[in-house]
Protein backbone atom coordinates (compact mmCIF):
# COMPACT_ATOMS: atom_id res chain seq x y z
CA UNK A 1 0.00 0.00 0.00
CA UNK A 2 1.13 3.55 -0.25
CA UNK A 3 1.98 5.59 2.87
CA UNK A 4 3.45 8.91 3.99
CA UNK A 5 6.52 7.53 5.70
CA UNK A 6 8.62 9.86 8.60
CA UNK A 7 12.06 7.66 7.66
CA UNK A 8 14.26 9.92 9.74
CA UNK A 9 13.86 13.82 11.46
CA UNK A 10 13.12 16.36 9.14
CA UNK A 11 12.60 12.97 6.27
CA UNK A 12 9.17 12.66 5.06
CA UNK A 13 8.20 10.18 1.64
CA UNK A 14 5.98 8.86 0.16
CA UNK A 15 6.20 5.28 -0.55
CA UNK A 16 4.93 1.59 -0.68
CA UNK A 17 4.74 -0.43 2.40
CA UNK A 18 3.59 -3.72 2.84
CA UNK A 19 -0.61 -4.35 4.06
CA UNK A 20 -0.49 -4.74 7.57
CA UNK A 21 -2.11 -7.42 9.10
CA UNK A 22 -4.13 -7.86 12.45
CA UNK A 23 -2.61 -9.67 15.35
CA UNK A 24 -4.83 -11.24 17.93
CA UNK A 25 -6.39 -8.34 19.94
CA UNK A 26 -6.09 -6.05 16.29
CA UNK A 27 -8.15 -4.75 13.89
CA UNK A 28 -7.04 -3.28 10.62
CA UNK A 29 -9.05 -0.37 9.49
CA UNK A 30 -9.28 1.14 5.41
CA UNK A 31 -8.56 4.48 6.21
CA UNK A 32 -10.99 7.23 4.90
CA UNK A 33 -9.35 10.39 6.23
CA UNK A 34 -6.88 11.68 8.71
CA UNK A 35 -6.10 15.20 9.85
CA UNK A 36 -2.95 17.06 9.69
CA UNK A 37 -2.01 18.35 13.43
CA UNK A 38 1.06 20.60 14.15
CA UNK A 39 1.80 17.12 16.51
CA UNK A 40 2.54 16.01 13.14
CA UNK A 41 5.43 18.59 12.34
CA UNK A 42 6.90 17.76 15.56
CA UNK A 43 7.35 14.45 15.43
CA UNK A 44 8.94 15.08 11.79
CA UNK A 45 11.29 17.11 13.32
CA UNK A 46 12.13 15.11 16.39
CA UNK A 47 10.01 17.48 19.17
CA UNK A 48 7.60 14.69 20.32
CA UNK A 49 7.18 11.55 21.33
CA UNK A 50 8.86 10.00 17.66
CA UNK A 51 10.60 6.74 16.57
CA UNK A 52 11.51 6.36 13.05
CA UNK A 53 10.37 5.05 10.30
CA UNK A 54 6.88 5.62 11.02
CA UNK A 55 3.74 6.67 9.36
CA UNK A 56 2.23 9.50 10.84
CA UNK A 57 -1.56 10.73 11.17
CA UNK A 58 -2.92 10.09 14.45
CA UNK A 59 -6.26 11.88 13.96
CA UNK A 60 -8.17 8.51 12.12
CA UNK A 61 -11.25 7.84 11.01
CA UNK A 62 -12.10 4.70 8.61
CA UNK A 63 -14.32 1.58 8.51
CA UNK A 64 -12.90 -2.35 10.01
CA UNK A 65 -11.96 -4.43 7.24
CA UNK A 66 -10.45 -7.69 9.34
CA UNK A 67 -9.69 -8.43 13.01
CA UNK A 68 -7.63 -11.01 14.93
CA UNK A 69 -9.07 -14.06 15.99
CA UNK A 70 -9.26 -12.64 19.60
CA UNK A 71 -11.58 -9.67 19.13
CA UNK A 72 -15.08 -9.38 20.56
CA UNK A 73 -17.24 -6.45 20.36
CA UNK A 74 -16.19 -5.10 17.04
CA UNK A 75 -17.51 -6.46 13.96
CA UNK A 76 -15.73 -5.70 10.67
CA UNK A 77 -17.43 -2.95 8.92
CA UNK A 78 -17.63 -1.22 11.56
CA UNK A 79 -17.52 3.07 11.14
CA UNK A 80 -14.89 3.99 13.70
CA UNK A 81 -12.75 6.89 14.83
CA UNK A 82 -9.38 6.22 16.88
CA UNK A 83 -7.98 6.84 20.25
CA UNK A 84 -4.42 7.18 19.28
CA UNK A 85 -3.29 6.71 22.81
CA UNK A 86 -1.11 3.41 23.23
CA UNK A 87 -0.25 2.74 27.31
CA UNK A 88 1.13 0.68 29.64
CA UNK A 89 -2.08 0.17 31.54
CA UNK A 90 0.12 -0.46 34.98
CA UNK A 91 1.74 2.72 35.78
CA UNK A 92 0.89 5.25 38.39
CA UNK A 93 -1.08 7.63 35.85
CA UNK A 94 -2.88 4.67 33.91
CA UNK A 95 -4.23 2.61 37.18
CA UNK A 96 -5.62 6.32 38.59
CA UNK A 97 -7.33 6.59 35.14
CA UNK A 98 -4.96 9.38 33.41
CA UNK A 99 -3.89 7.88 30.32
CA UNK A 100 -2.01 11.25 28.91
CA UNK A 101 0.29 11.18 31.70
CA UNK A 102 1.45 6.94 31.55
CA UNK A 103 4.91 6.88 32.37
CA UNK A 104 5.81 4.79 28.92
CA UNK A 105 3.23 6.40 26.98
CA UNK A 106 3.20 5.98 22.95
CA UNK A 107 0.83 6.59 20.22
CA UNK A 108 -0.38 5.37 16.96
CA UNK A 109 0.89 7.99 14.25
CA UNK A 110 4.37 8.69 16.43
CA UNK A 111 5.60 5.72 17.32
CA UNK A 112 3.26 3.51 15.81
CA UNK A 113 1.96 3.45 12.25
CA UNK A 114 -1.19 5.70 12.13
CA UNK A 115 -3.24 7.45 9.59
CA UNK A 116 -1.34 8.75 6.70
CA UNK A 117 -1.92 5.19 4.54
CA UNK A 118 -4.25 3.13 2.72
CA UNK A 119 -4.83 0.86 5.88
CA UNK A 120 -3.54 0.50 9.52
CA UNK A 121 -4.11 -1.99 12.35
CA UNK A 122 -4.04 -1.10 15.69
CA UNK A 123 -5.44 -2.73 18.90
CA UNK A 124 -9.44 -3.25 19.11
CA UNK A 125 -9.72 -0.96 22.14
CA UNK A 126 -8.53 1.83 20.13
CA UNK A 127 -11.29 2.20 18.43
CA UNK A 128 -14.83 3.82 19.05
CA UNK A 129 -18.19 3.58 16.68
CA UNK A 130 -19.26 6.40 15.04
CA UNK A 131 -22.56 5.93 13.73
CA UNK A 132 -23.20 7.67 10.20
CA UNK A 133 -21.29 10.61 10.84
CA UNK A 134 -19.33 11.75 7.96
CA UNK A 135 -16.01 10.36 7.72
CA UNK A 136 -14.49 13.87 7.70
CA UNK A 137 -16.37 14.77 10.45
CA UNK A 138 -15.52 11.69 12.82
CA UNK A 139 -11.86 12.37 12.00
CA UNK A 140 -12.20 15.69 14.09
CA UNK A 141 -13.18 13.20 16.77
CA UNK A 142 -9.48 12.88 18.39
CA UNK A 143 -8.60 16.83 18.54
CA UNK A 144 -12.29 17.68 19.90
CA UNK A 145 -11.71 14.95 22.54
CA UNK A 146 -8.44 16.41 23.47
CA UNK A 147 -10.45 19.34 23.57
CA UNK A 148 -13.07 18.04 25.92
CA UNK A 149 -10.35 16.39 28.20
CA UNK A 150 -9.38 20.57 28.70
CA UNK A 151 -12.99 21.48 29.62
CA UNK A 152 -13.28 18.60 32.24
CA UNK A 153 -9.75 19.65 33.10
CA UNK A 154 -10.78 22.90 34.15
CA UNK A 155 -14.65 21.76 35.62
CA UNK A 156 -16.72 24.46 33.83
CA UNK A 157 -20.55 24.59 34.79
CA UNK A 158 -23.11 25.46 32.76
CA UNK A 159 -23.70 29.66 33.10
CA UNK A 160 -20.09 30.34 33.13
CA UNK A 161 -18.43 33.34 31.02
CA UNK A 162 -15.26 31.85 28.94
CA UNK A 163 -12.33 34.13 27.01
CA UNK A 164 -10.42 32.01 24.52
CA UNK A 165 -7.22 33.25 23.16
CA UNK A 166 -6.91 31.76 19.49
CA UNK A 167 -9.59 31.25 16.82
CA UNK A 168 -7.33 28.42 14.86
CA UNK A 169 -9.75 25.32 14.42
CA UNK A 170 -8.36 23.98 18.02
CA UNK A 171 -9.58 27.92 19.40
CA UNK A 172 -13.14 27.51 17.45
CA UNK A 173 -13.26 23.85 18.64
CA UNK A 174 -13.25 24.73 22.37
CA UNK A 175 -15.55 27.29 21.66
CA UNK A 176 -18.15 24.79 20.23
CA UNK A 177 -17.39 22.16 23.26
CA UNK A 178 -17.47 25.14 26.13
CA UNK A 179 -20.71 25.83 24.56
CA UNK A 180 -21.77 21.85 23.99
CA UNK A 181 -20.79 21.99 27.88
CA UNK A 182 -23.54 24.82 28.65
CA UNK A 183 -21.77 28.15 28.46
CA UNK A 184 -23.75 30.62 26.76
CA UNK A 185 -21.40 33.80 26.94
CA UNK A 186 -18.60 32.97 24.86
CA UNK A 187 -15.60 36.02 23.84
CA UNK A 188 -13.05 34.51 21.02
CA UNK A 189 -10.13 36.75 20.97
CA UNK A 190 -7.73 36.81 17.45
CA UNK A 191 -5.46 38.78 15.65
CA UNK A 192 -6.84 37.66 12.10
CA UNK A 193 -10.13 39.40 11.12
CA UNK A 194 -10.84 36.78 9.46
CA UNK A 195 -10.53 34.28 11.72
CA UNK A 196 -13.01 35.87 14.30
CA UNK A 197 -15.45 36.40 11.10
CA UNK A 198 -15.25 32.56 11.24
CA UNK A 199 -15.69 32.76 15.01
CA UNK A 200 -18.56 34.75 15.29
CA UNK A 201 -20.19 32.77 11.88
CA UNK A 202 -19.79 29.67 13.95
CA UNK A 203 -21.34 31.08 16.89
CA UNK A 204 -18.93 32.84 19.30
CA UNK A 205 -21.30 35.07 21.41
CA UNK A 206 -18.24 38.15 21.33
CA UNK A 207 -15.34 38.31 19.29
CA UNK A 208 -12.57 41.09 19.99
CA UNK A 209 -8.92 41.82 18.23
CA UNK A 210 -6.33 40.57 20.28
CA UNK A 211 -3.67 42.92 19.03
CA UNK A 212 -3.45 45.90 21.81
CA UNK A 213 -6.35 44.12 24.12
CA UNK A 214 -6.50 45.36 27.63
CA UNK A 215 -9.12 44.39 30.38
CA UNK A 216 -10.93 47.53 30.34
CA UNK A 217 -11.81 46.92 26.52
CA UNK A 218 -14.36 43.86 27.47
CA UNK A 219 -17.54 44.09 29.44
CA UNK A 220 -16.34 42.73 32.96
CA UNK A 221 -14.06 39.93 33.65
CA UNK A 222 -14.41 36.23 32.79
CA UNK A 223 -14.41 32.80 35.41
CA UNK A 224 -12.60 30.54 32.62
CA UNK A 225 -9.64 31.99 30.16
CA UNK A 226 -8.13 29.58 27.65
CA UNK A 227 -5.34 29.84 25.80
CA UNK A 228 -5.32 28.54 22.40
CA UNK A 229 -2.37 30.27 20.76
CA UNK A 230 0.41 28.10 22.35
CA UNK A 231 2.07 31.75 22.51
CA UNK A 232 4.17 33.00 26.07
CA UNK A 233 3.15 36.11 25.75
CA UNK A 234 -0.61 35.59 25.65
CA UNK A 235 -0.16 32.93 28.69
CA UNK A 236 1.43 35.74 30.94
CA UNK A 237 -1.38 37.95 30.37
CA UNK A 238 -4.29 35.26 30.93
CA UNK A 239 -4.30 36.46 34.80
CA UNK A 240 -5.35 40.55 33.99
CA UNK A 241 -8.98 38.96 31.76
CA UNK A 242 -9.96 36.71 34.68
CA UNK A 243 -12.39 36.72 37.69
CA UNK A 244 -10.97 36.07 41.38
CA UNK A 245 -11.44 32.86 41.69
CA UNK A 246 -11.15 32.02 38.22
CA UNK A 247 -9.80 29.25 35.69
CA UNK A 248 -6.61 29.69 33.36
CA UNK A 249 -6.69 26.83 30.73
CA UNK A 250 -3.64 26.51 29.16
CA UNK A 251 -4.49 24.34 26.07
CA UNK A 252 -2.17 25.71 23.63
CA UNK A 253 0.90 24.26 23.39
CA UNK A 254 3.89 26.97 23.68
CA UNK A 255 7.70 25.80 22.81
CA UNK A 256 8.98 23.51 25.73
CA UNK A 257 11.55 26.13 26.66
CA UNK A 258 9.42 29.22 26.97
CA UNK A 259 8.63 31.19 29.99
CA UNK A 260 5.83 33.47 30.98
CA UNK A 261 6.45 35.27 34.35
CA UNK A 262 3.18 35.23 37.03
CA UNK A 263 3.00 37.24 40.05
CA UNK A 264 2.97 34.11 42.22
CA UNK A 265 1.38 36.68 45.31
CA UNK A 266 -1.81 37.32 42.36
CA UNK A 267 -2.60 34.04 42.03
CA UNK A 268 -2.71 33.79 45.71
CA UNK A 269 -4.48 36.02 46.38
CA UNK A 270 -7.07 35.83 44.07
CA UNK A 271 -7.29 32.51 44.33
CA UNK A 272 -6.73 31.53 40.90
CA UNK A 273 -6.40 28.14 39.03
CA UNK A 274 -3.64 27.01 36.36
CA UNK A 275 -4.51 23.69 34.57
CA UNK A 276 -2.82 22.25 32.03
CA UNK A 277 -4.39 19.75 29.75
CA UNK A 278 -2.03 17.37 27.27
CA UNK A 279 -4.09 14.95 24.69
CA UNK A 280 -6.95 12.86 25.58
CA UNK A 281 -8.26 10.66 28.37
CA UNK A 282 -10.53 7.86 27.28
CA UNK A 283 -13.32 10.66 25.95
CA UNK A 284 -13.57 9.98 22.39
CA UNK A 285 -17.29 8.64 22.89
CA UNK A 286 -17.97 11.93 24.54
CA UNK A 287 -16.59 13.75 21.51
CA UNK A 288 -18.06 11.62 18.80
CA UNK A 289 -21.59 13.03 20.75
CA UNK A 290 -20.64 16.51 20.34
CA UNK A 291 -19.88 16.40 16.95
CA UNK A 292 -23.16 14.31 16.10
CA UNK A 293 -25.00 17.75 17.99
CA UNK A 294 -22.97 20.19 16.15
CA UNK A 295 -23.43 18.70 12.67
CA UNK A 296 -22.75 21.11 9.63
CA UNK A 297 -20.98 23.58 12.42
CA UNK A 298 -18.63 21.03 13.02
CA UNK A 299 -18.26 19.93 9.20
CA UNK A 300 -17.06 23.96 8.37
CA UNK A 301 -13.96 23.23 10.58
CA UNK A 302 -12.56 21.24 7.55
CA UNK A 303 -11.26 23.87 4.99
CA UNK A 304 -9.03 21.13 2.84
CA UNK A 305 -9.59 17.33 1.96
CA UNK A 306 -6.55 16.58 -0.06
CA UNK A 307 -4.45 13.00 -1.25
CA UNK A 308 -1.72 11.24 0.15
CA UNK A 309 1.36 13.40 -2.35
CA UNK A 310 -0.32 16.81 -1.24
CA UNK A 311 -0.32 16.38 2.36
CA UNK A 312 3.11 15.40 2.00
CA UNK A 313 3.44 18.91 0.63
CA UNK A 314 1.83 20.49 3.11
CA UNK A 315 3.73 18.89 5.70
CA UNK A 316 6.92 19.77 4.31
CA UNK A 317 6.05 22.92 3.89
CA UNK A 318 3.30 23.91 5.53
CA UNK A 319 1.02 27.15 4.06
CA UNK A 320 0.27 29.89 6.76
CA UNK A 321 -3.34 31.12 6.78
CA UNK A 322 -6.11 30.88 4.73
CA UNK A 323 -6.90 26.86 6.04
CA UNK A 324 -8.30 25.47 8.73
CA UNK A 325 -8.50 21.30 9.50
CA UNK A 326 -6.59 20.40 6.47
CA UNK A 327 -7.28 16.37 6.06
CA UNK A 328 -5.89 13.58 3.76
CA UNK A 329 -9.15 11.96 2.58
CA UNK A 330 -9.01 8.49 0.73
CA UNK A 331 -9.48 8.43 -3.15
CA UNK A 332 -9.35 12.77 -2.66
Amino acid sequence: MKALVFKAIGEAVIEEIPDPRPGPNDVVVRVAATGICHTDLDILHGRYLASYPVVPGHEIAGTVVDKGRAVGGVEIGARIAVDPLIVCGQCAACRAGRPSLCEDLKAYGATSNGGFASFLSLDAGNVHDIGDLPFHVAALAEPFACVMHGIDRARVKPGMKALIFGAGPIGLMMMMALGARGLVDITVADIEETRLERAKSLGADAVVQAKGLEPGDLPGRFDVVVDCTGVPAVCERMPSFARDGATLLFFGVCPPGAKAGFAPFEIFRRELTLVGSHSLSNNIPDAVAVLKRLGSRAAALVSHRLPLEAVAEQLRSPVKGGTMKVQFEAGA
